[in-house]
């Protein structure tokens, strides 16, 4: 065989072993994004602000996600989702069973509705520049105490799409589904000088599957990357 037969042969097979870089684009349905973190909520309940720190974000290691990747946690994440939400309260009756006799004995159903609203991913360079409000039993956090945060830059901003939390417990835990149109984003560098931009990850967003404890005041859950 030629040399020159060799070398084109060998080209397209050296590039099928090329690294994927942490800001390639996501194909549809593959895990863009994972989550953790809580909503707090204001005092009538009518809605809150929703606060995730991401232990996965594309190909990222812990090491470029979090200023002390042996302790991945809000405290210490570079990058963090905050979305301010409001919610109503829907009929969650059982539609072919009788009604209760009573509202005690009423089944612990809960649907509610949770309108389009937005959320914002941040870079803090400093995660120690954030300082965490800390909340008791008779002084929870409020969405109020997180105004003042310093969350960071802004380096991608979505539109969260209406849709529904259920649950079958009274909201002491809960599903959340949603789709998460990407709006803006910004080409931006994680302290360990990667280069890292949303839209090259997930350019048609997102749909996330949340799963929430205690009236959503623990959440985890993962977003995969939507397709044309």
């Amino acid at each position: 065989m030629k040399l020159t037969s060799i070398i084109l042969i060998g080209i397209p097979l050296l590039g099928s072993l090329a690294p994927t870089s942490a800001a390639d684009q996501a194909s549809a349905a593959a895990t863009a994004i994972s989550f953790a973190g809580g909503s707090v909520w204001k005092a009538d309940y009518s809605g809150g602000t929703c606060v995730w720190y991401l232990p996965v974000v594309g190909d990222l290691t812990l090491e470029a996600l979090f200023s002390n990747p042996k302790n991945p946690a809000k405290e210490t994440a570079y990058l963090v989702w905050v979305s301010e939400f409001a919610v109503q309260m829907l009929p969650a009756a059982a539609p072919f069973l009788p009604a209760p006799a009573s509202p005690a004995q009423a089944p612990p159903y809960a649907f509610v509705l949770a309108p389009r609203g937005t959320g914002t991913i941040y870079l803090q360079t400093d995660p120690s520049k954030r300082i965490w409000p800390k909340g008791t039993a008779s002084s929870p956090v409020t969405p109020a105490s997180l105004k003042d945060m310093k969350w960071g830059v802004p380096v991608a901003t979505f539109t969260r799409n209406a849709s529904i939390v259920r649950s079958g417990d009274g909201l002491a835990s809960d599903t959340f589904v949603f789709t998460a149109d990407l709006l803006h984003s910004i080409a931006f560098r994680l302290p360990n000088g990667q280069r890292f931009d949303f839209d090259d990850l997930i350019p048609h967003g997102m749909t996330c599957f949340e799963y929430g404890q205690q009236m959503s005041s623990w959440e985890s859950g993962t977003c995969v990357a939507r397709g044309r």
